[in-house]
């Protein structure tokens, strides 16, 4: 009998585990460091007037992260089919570009982990009142 307390307060150990490790997860992903914006017609000139020291592309197309020539960082959002133009002009200023992969943990975050733990709530509910009720009957 002293063992069901003892499994109790390890599954609430390891539930408040995981809670604390999905808000970490979350607040990472949120709390990235931000940018500030400017617009595409900024970035143009910028780029026309030698002022941009280099770019990183989103690899969808949708954004510009670019530093300048006195080091500070910006953010632009493009449209995708005007990225390969944008790149066009970084490559004819001869400046260095990168190109990151999309993120795939935000659909682990976003989708996947929390039907993971709604399909672990309620099948653990039914578990239990499966079990509730076979230790009632005869």
């Amino acid at each position: 009998m002293d063992s069901r307390p003892q499994r109790r307060n390890v599954l609430y150990l390891v539930l408040l585990a995981g809670l604390l490790a999905i808000t970490w997860a979350s607040y990472r992903s949120v709390n990235t460091s931000q940018r500030a914006e400017k617009s595409l017609g900024d970035l143009l000139t910028a780029v026309d007037n030698h002022q941009v020291a280099g770019g990183t592309f989103s690899s969808e197309g949708d954004r510009v992260d670019w530093v300048d020539a006195h080091g500070n960082r910006y953010r632009t959002l493009a449209t995708a089919g005007y990225a390969s133009a944008l790149v066009d002009k970084f490559h004819q200023q001869k400046l260095p570009i990168n190109v990151t992969p999309s993120s795939s943990s935000n659909l682990l975050l976003t989708v996947i982990l929390p039907n993971a733990i709604l399909f672990l709530a309620i099948g653990g509910f039914m578990w239990y009142m499966l079990r509730r009720s076979r230790q009632g009957s005869p």
